[in-house]
């Protein structure tokens, strides 16, 4: 479903561990990086982590270790895809059911499922999940009791077990979309394979109505033992089964323990002998366990043992609890003789005082277990530890040596390094080792040990991968300069055979004394073909010099590369020499032929005397010496154009990919940082881009033109083999280039969404620090009343829980970020670094707003002051205004503006008691300080008030009858 290729070969697909961790990325939806490399480290690599995702999900895992599936352990490697299933498919299938009735036994549960199902069909009995399905009525049953009308239940009484379960699978997958995961010939047999049947009938519990009562459960419970233990050790008989069916009824249940019937003597002796040969035969089991082991795997091993054994002895300890149950009961009845009755009691006192004995020392051994093992794993750790401090500082020593001064040195380091590389994969067995500890969480150590040991371990696994990491790419450097090394080395040497071939030809030229036309052209036409070989190998001398530079720049040693210069020197001017040479005696031939005539020599013999710079002149003129050819490259017979076209455009297409690396090299990424520009890089890559598609076309041209020249070379019965090297080099070099420029746009792609992850950071950083100044500088501002601060505090605390989705979405942009392989750490950090930042932010936050709150709460309001205030100058007013009564009055519409002065007081009354009240409140919260303070001002302003009032309220009577006798003495006066 995922699009990748299907598994051909499972214990061979398996061993890298890709395809498990791909299957696991689809099961759990989570992304899980893979080792790239193919070396048997990245395969355990890849493997222990499919473990520890498995383990993190909870499922069970025993005796299965990395080494075990990269081996190809086909057992172990069926058991490991049997726990997968068992766990993403039966038990989720399951999972609500098994809720619902508060059970953890999924067989249980498919089994109750499946009787239930079947109950109505008297030819079916289902005991288990082996035979009982080998004839094929109970998957027929089970379909039809839920789909009765897909089929005649008469007509499949009537097939063979093959028909019945080929009847059943084909309706299953036409109708029911349920893939044919059995074969008929696989389940008709005496003991079919349980977990196959178990998968497939998961299947049907998924898709059919499933309705499992606690009832159906406890008859599963009441099942015969008998059924149980000789079903699942495969000696149960189908035709035992036949006949008891026909004998009794198709149902029966037995009882599970003695102690739910009635007993008598015999069944108690019947019970009684049974436990205790089972009882001999545990002692002997035990006894015959080996004594304890001082290496880790075999105790590990042991320990596996003796936790079976640990289970048997649960397992039986019912039984044992029922026999001496049922030899109390019968000694209480009554009915015994008193021999009968002592020798009862001595079989229950043998009986118990053997079992307790057996059970002491079990539990005794699996306490040295665990302490022997959690020893021995403790001392594993530390040589783990001690041997990667030993090989850390021997990497360090390492990389403090300058690389080889020659071939041979660098060979010695190369030995040195897969020295190296041995001890790592030797080590690689106790890694493993580690990687499926055994811990056991006692009362006494709880669970902070499980968490110490797992720190421990996640150190080492980060330092055993930095180990590894750095082991690889040394190992891949040194042979690239090895390779390079030895390419230069043999180009050198080939040259100066050349070289010494050519001063030898040389040489042999005569210049003078001709005896005739014929030999004077003879010796010119040697020398022409010396001019032209020259031309033609010119190329390789640069392309040499370019190489030694390359070997000489990877190097870095002075030495060394002060050799390579002194070789590439001596060449050269063996070159410029035999160029010198050359020259001389073409000048010493074209004065012979002057002297002997130009009449007597020919046009072409006079042209090929031509010196051989003017030569080399002319033939730059028409078209620019290529770069140098690729190494390795050799000369090939024959000087056809289509060879010479060819060694041109190979050379330039070599010269392009070359250049290319170097611009890659230097436009990759070799450290991610929080923040980069890569608009230039980006640039860079554009213009590489390009070029490659244009390059493309000249690659297809070559290989076509190249698969002619073999053709035509094949036919005449030349050597191909350069051409085939040259072709391959250019393929393989061009794959390269592709995939190097793939990665280094993934790595530019993925340090811009750095650069967008820490942006978005920095923002939201800067809005935090903004809250920060803000409580330092303006939350405690004396000139603002702390109602109005708490407001504003408010305010920023609902602005930060605003950023909310930002911060949602850093989150997951950093969960992205982390999950490419080998995310530099500073991304994690970052994220947390901020985090608690914000979390502080906020929690200082909401404790300056409680404490705002507080202090607004403690103080007075601002309409409280003011209030007060405005009271103060109305009675201050009042109080001015007040003149005595006595005279001045004698004019009523005065008498009558004094009286509605006097009643302006009556006015405040409301204000005054609304002052009390909130003076009365601002009490409860107020300090001692501040509440003597506004209680003291209140109360001089409620006295004010009073007495104001009081001698107001006389006035008022006086202003009243005064007015009264005026209006009756203007009256009069009318």
């Amino acid at each position: 479903q995922s699009g990748k290729p299907p598994v051909k070969d499972m214990f061979t697909d398996l061993k890298d561990g890709r395809k498990l961790l791909d299957l696991l990325e689809g099961l759990t939806g989570k992304p899980l990086p893979k080792e790239r490399g193919s070396t048997r480290v990245h395969a355990l690599n890849n493997v222990n982590r499919v473990l520890q995702v498995l383990h993190q999900n909870n499922v069970e895992l025993v005796n299965i270790g990395g080494t075990d599936i990269v081996d190809g352990n086909h057992k172990l490697t069926l058991g490991l895809l049997w726990s997968i299933i068992l766990h993403w498919q039966v038990k989720d299938v399951m999972k609500n059911i098994m809720s619902d009735l508060q059970q953890t036994n999924s067989e249980k549960i498919l089994l109750s499922w499946v009787r239930q199902s079947t109950r109505p069909y008297s030819q079916v009995n289902v005991l288990n999940f082996t035979t009982s399905w080998a004839d094929g009525l109970a998957f027929n049953a089970v379909i039809h009791r839920h789909k009765p009308e897909l089929f005649s239940w008469d007509k499949v009484l009537k097939m063979s077990p093959v028909e019945r379960l080929e009847h059943a699978f084909s309706l299953a997958k036409n109708h029911l979309a349920i893939e044919k995961l059995l074969d008929p010939e696989d389940v008709a047999v005496q003991l079919p394979d349980k977990k196959s049947i178990i998968m497939y009938l998961t299947s049907l519990f998924e898709v059919l109505p499933k309705q499992v009562t606690m009832e159906d459960i406890r008859e599963v419970e009441t099942l015969p033992r008998r059924y149980k233990q000789e079903c699942e050790d495969g000696e149960f008989n189908m035709q035992q089964v036949s006949l008891e069916e026909e004998q009794g009824s198709s149902r029966a249940e037995t009882p599970s323990t003695v102690t739910e019937v009635d007993m008598d003597l015999d069944s108690y002796q019947v019970a009684l002998e049974e436990v205790l040969t089972w009882l001999l035969s545990a002692e002997d089991a035990f006894r015959e366990q080996e004594e304890i082991s001082g290496d880790v795997e075999e105790v590990k091993e042991q320990f596996s043992t003796h936790e079976g054994f640990m289970m048997e002895l649960t397992a039986h300890q019912s039984s044992v609890g029922s026999v001496l149950q049922a030899g109390n009961q019968l000694v209480a009845q009554g009915n015994l003789s008193p021999e009968e009755e002592f020798e009862i009691q001595e079989q229950m006192l043998l009986l118990n005082s053997r079992w307790e004995e057996l059970r002491v020392e079990s539990m005794d051994r699996q306490s040295r277990l665990h302490d022997v093992l959690m020893e021995l794993q403790k001392q594993q750790l530390q040589q783990l530890s001690d041997w990667l401090t030993v090989t850390e500082e021997r990497i360090q020593k390492m990389e403090s040596q300058i690389l080889a001064e020659d071939l041979q040195s660098l060979q010695k380091q190369l030995e040195e390094h897969k020295n190296l590389q041995s001890d790592l994969e030797a080590e690689q067995v106790k890694v493993n080792s580690l990687t499926h500890m055994v811990v056991i969480v006692d009362e006494s150590s709880g669970e902070s040990a499980t968490a110490i040991l797992e720190e421990q371990l996640q150190r080492l696994g980060e330092r055993w991968t930095a180990v590894c990491r750095w082991t690889e790419e040394r190992r891949v450097k040194l042979q690239e300069i090895q390779l390079l090394w030895q390419e230069l080395l043999e180009e050198q040497c080939l040259l100066k055979a050349w070289l010494t071939e050519k001063e030898e030809a040389l040489s042999k030229v005569q210049t003078s004394n001709f005896k005739d036309q014929t030999d004077l052209s003879v010796n010119v036409r040697k020398l022409a073909i010396l001019k032209e070989d020259m031309g033609m190998k010119r190329q390789t001398l640069d392309q040499l010099n370019e190489l030694g530079q390359d070997v000489a720049q990877i190097l870095g040693n002075g030495r060394a590369s002060s050799k390579i210069d002194q070789d590439q020197e001596e060449l050269t001017q063996r070159w410029d020499s035999l160029v010198q040479k050359l020259e001389d005696y073409s000048n010493q031939v074209t004065e012979a032929i002057g002297s002997i005539g130009m009449s007597q020599v020919s046009q072409k013999t006079a042209a090929e005397t031509m010196p051989l710079k003017e030569q080399v002149v002319v033939k730059q003129s028409r078209q620019e010496l290529p770069p140098p050819p690729p190494p390795k490259k050799r000369q090939i017979p024959g000087d056809s154009e289509a060879k010479k076209k060819f060694d041109a455009e190979s050379t330039e297409l070599l010269n392009w990919i070359s250049k290319s690396k170097s611009a890659i090299q230097a436009t990759d990424i070799k450290e991610y940082r929080k923040m980069r520009e890569t608009s230039n890089m980006k640039e860079k890559l554009k213009v590489i881009e390009k070029e490659r598609v244009e390059k493309s076309q000249k690659l297809n041209e070559l290989k076509r033109s190249g698969h002619i020249l073999l053709d035509q070379m094949g036919k005449e019965g030349l050597s191909t083999v350069d051409i085939k090297t040259v072709m391959e080099k250019i393929l393989s070099e061009w794959k390269d280039v592709v995939q190097h420029l793939e990665e280094v746009a993934r790595k530019i792609k993925y340090q811009e969404d750095i650069n967008a992850y820490f942006k978005e950071m920095s923002e939201l950083e800067r809005t935090v620090i903004e809250k920060d100044d803000w409580l330092k500088n303006d939350a405690s501002s004396a000139s603002q009343p702390s109602a109005v601060l708490k407001d504003l505090c408010q305010r920023e605390i609902t602005h930060l829980a605003s950023l909310s989705p930002q911060l949602e979405h850093l989150k997951a942009t950093c969960k992205a970020l982390t999950s490419q392989p080998m995310p530099p750490n500073f991304i994690q950090e970052s994220l947390n670094g901020f985090l608690d930042h914000f979390k502080l932010t906020c929690q200082k936050l909401e404790e300056c707003h409680q404490q705002l709150k507080k202090e607004a709460e403690s103080q007075p309001s601002q309409d409280y002051t003011e209030s007060l205030q405005r009271l103060k100058e109305v009675l201050s007013e009042l109080e001015h205004k007040q003149q005595p009564m006595a005279g001045g009055l004698s004019d009523p519409s005065k008498v009558e503006k004094a009286l509605q002065q006097a009643k302006t007081l009556e006015a405040q009354k409301p204000r005054v008691d609304k002052l009390a009240e909130e003076t009365k409140a601002l009490e409860k919260h107020a300090s001692s300080d501040m509440k003597k303070t506004y209680t003291q001002e209140f109360k001089y302003v409620q006295g004010h008030w009073d007495k104001l009032k009081l001698r107001i309220s006389k006035d008022v009577k006086l202003l009243e009858e005064i007015t009264s006798k005026l209006r009756i003495f203007e009256v009069k006066q009318k």
